[in-house]
């Protein structure tokens, strides 16, 4: 089985972890999250920002899937779509992008009105209205006051961000990320630019917590799924 075709991967809203939860891709992200709450034995991890070296590598279908099994071991979970150039969180749930995370920093609507909520118990923040002053967004002092709040109140915010190589937003996001979770799609990435990209995150000094390879070719028969390793 092919994880993830064209017609599925533009589907934003299909989560596998839900709707095939025996198998075996969703037991792959078992996995995941099992070496993700080792990993974060000590709460040092509770900011993780997701990234990749390149555009369409399965960074928002791998987030979602994390955010809906990481609610359903009891955890309070909150996605943001950090991807203010071409947002996605707002098709994982059906939802109009608007009244987000830029209207909330151009103080157009309040933090209670921020915050959204899923059937599935996992919690989002949407980007919001569109804004050419990308960069001051992401430096800005009330975002890093935001995250500092929800930080108090989230077990996990896993944010989804650009692709380092593309634009520099990725590298600004570190600013409020307490760990990096790079995505690596099997066949696509190249290892130049994956070193590149890894290169360029470790500079700000925010850990790598693991490296994901999605549609990735397993032994046994014609079947993709996702594996997860630790970086080093």
């Amino acid at each position: 089985m092919k994880l993830f075709t064209k017609k599925t991967a533009d589907n934003y809203g299909f989560l596998i972890a839900k709707e095939a939860p025996n198998s075996y891709v969703t037991e792959s992200l078992q996995k995941l999250i099992v070496n993700l709450e080792y990993a974060n034995i000590d709460q040092k991890y509770k900011v993780i920002q997701f990234t990749s070296s390149m555009q369409a590598e399965g960074k928002t279908t791998l987030i979602s899937n994390v955010a809906y099994l990481l609610a359903q071991r009891g955890k309070k979970v909150l996605m943001v779509d950090l991807d203010l150039r071409r947002p996605k969180i707002n098709r994982i749930f059906s939802v109009i992008n608007k009244l987000g995370l830029t209207d909330y920093l151009l103080g157009k609507i309040e933090k209670k009105d921020l915050i959204q909520h899923s059937e599935d118990k996992v919690d989002f923040i949407i980007s919001g209205e569109k804004t050419t002053s990308v960069v001051q967004v992401l430096q800005s002092q009330k975002l890093q006051d935001l995250f500092n709040e929800l930080k108090q109140e989230y077990d996990y915010i896993l944010l989804d961000t650009p692709p380092v190589i593309v634009v520099s937003d990725a590298l600004l996001v570190n600013k409020v990320a307490d760990g990096i979770i790079f995505v690596v799609a099997h066949g696509q990435g190249r290892k130049s630019m994956v070193k590149e990209a890894i290169t360029s995150l470790t500079r700000n000094n925010v850990p790598i917590i693991g490296i994901a390879m999605t549609q990735d070719r397993v032994n046994k028969g014609n079947r993709y799924g996702y594996t997860y390793k630790y970086y080093d």
